[in-house]
């Protein structure tokens, strides 16, 4: 899976390094409203919660210069929260990640853009809260939630990045199915 990974990555950086087009990079730091799952029946119910997302980004036009490669590293946090409905005991978890996304960026202009892809996430913290006997098991690590969003810059330099993000898999032992939709500011350094 390793090598898998570590032979797309080279093979992509390789067919954006002979593009035409320079590349841009630069920063960005978000909100999202993290939903997903929790097993234990009909008594249990899951709270989406709000995380955060900051790191950076980097864009290299592939030929043609319409289409980019868009990856970065990105930390990012996927709180859940589930409750027992008869007892009211809410447990909160806390899942981190750093990121690295594998998108195609579809920019027609320098102030727009539509992305579709999947992120690698690598799971670097799990814990929880709130019950003495909670415990994270099992943290399936890394991930590959499916991302799809927009990127719209309103100066040179400043931007807003919206995205819809969806794993619909094991996430840990009773965590399955996280959902999320972020905003991010950007800021472009070239």
């Amino acid at each position: 899976m390793k090598k898998w990974f570590l032979m797309t990555v080279l093979s992509l950086v390789t067919a954006a390094g002979t593009a035409q087009a320079a590349f841009d990079y630069g920063l960005e730091l978000g909100v999202r409203q993290q939903g997903g799952d929790v097993a234990g029946g009909a008594a249990i119910s899951a709270n989406s919660q709000t995380g955060m997302q900051a790191g950076a980004y980097l864009h290299y036009p592939l030929q043609g210069g319409v289409a980019h490669f868009r990856t970065g590293l990105l930390y990012t946090q996927r709180p859940l929260q589930s409750e027992n409905d008869g007892t009211g005991v809410k447990i909160n978890y806390d899942m981190q990640y750093l990121d690295i996304p594998l998108d195609v960026l579809f920019k027609p202009s320098e102030s727009f853009g539509l992305y579709l892809g999947f992120n690698v996430s690598i799971n670097i913290a799990a814990n929880c809260s709130g019950d003495v006997s909670c415990n994270v098991k099992d943290v399936e690590t890394p991930t590959f939630p499916f991302v799809f969003g927009a990127m719209f810059n309103f100066t040179p330099k400043w931007g807003i990045d919206f995205y819809l993000e969806g794993a619909n898999s094991y996430v840990a032992r009773g965590l399955y199915d996280f959902k999320a939709v972020g905003l991010n500011l950007t800021y472009s350094l070239p």
